[in-house]
């Protein structure tokens, strides 16, 4: 079974496209998790959702932030593998099923990897298609990772082991980047699918907008990785410059 995680905050009206498309995956043994965290308003979901099997809704009075809201569903998780979806991404609808078969099938050195992950198509905040693509390599290692973040937390898939033991830390930086990080430092992959599964909406308030408060922030994942300060300058140069190739010429 895989687990499906989504943290919910004030989401409005994407919440429902996002469980829509989780709930019409081909890929049907799935339970969606939504934990619902300091929302002015209680999610508004039709009845056809919440009377879904599939669907837990947990609802906390407080602001949790994402991260702690996708470890408590990872705790909750009654399968064995973990996928994550924030509420206003969504999905493209053989999603799950091509991520199994990655999952199940490819190999490299004989070990299967530690992540699956997929491109993501970019919409604007009112889900309009942008024409933007951000692809993503077939396989990618510990040292290509520190070089450039291309594992977009709502494409990801991994085994639910992974997520208890690396769950997501809470500060001001990219937490899942430093997740993955710590994941593949054990000396896994991640294995990506190069078609556009993720259709990612682009927010300007969201911590990726800010180009520059998003480069202070992978300078933060990186110390907190246990990096050195020049080896975190150093790493930030190729980061930065592989962000421009990744954002203006795919």
């Amino acid at each position: 079974m895989v687990s499906v995680i989504m943290p919910s905050h004030n989401s409005g009206s994407t919440l429902e496209t996002a469980v829509r498309s989780v709930l019409n995956q081909t890929y049907d043994n799935l339970e969606l998790i939504i934990v619902d965290n300091g929302s002015i308003i209680s999610p508004e979901l039709s009845d056809d959702i919440l009377s879904d099997g599939r669907v837990r809704l947990i609802e906390y009075a407080e602001i949790l932030g994402a991260a702690e809201a996708r470890n408590i569903g990872v705790s909750e998780a009654k399968g064995d593998l973990i996928a994550y979806l924030d509420s206003d991404d969504y999905w493209a609808p053989d999603k799950l099923e091509k991520q199994i078969k990655v999952m199940n099938r490819f190999r490299r050195n004989a070990k299967a990897p530690a992540i699956v992950f997929s491109g993501r198509e970019i919409i604007d905040e009112e889900g309009n298609d942008t024409g933007h693509y951000i692809g993503c390599e077939k396989v990618v290692d510990y040292k290509l990772l520190l070089k450039s973040n291309q594992i977009n937390c709502s494409s990801v898939m991994l085994k639910k082991d992974y997520a208890l033991k690396y769950p997501f830390p809470d500060g001001d930086f990219h937490e899942d980047y430093a997740v993955w990080l710590s994941i593949l430092r054990e000396g896994g992959y991640a294995a990506g699918i190069n078609r556009p599964l993720l259709f990612y909406r682009s927010s300007h308030s969201s911590k990726s907008g800010n180009k520059a408060k998003s480069a202070i922030m992978t300078y933060k994942v990186y110390r907190y990785i246990g990096l050195g300060v020049p080896a975190s300058i150093l790493q930030m140069f190729s980061y930065t410059i592989r962000g421009f190739k990744k954002h203006y010429f795919h």
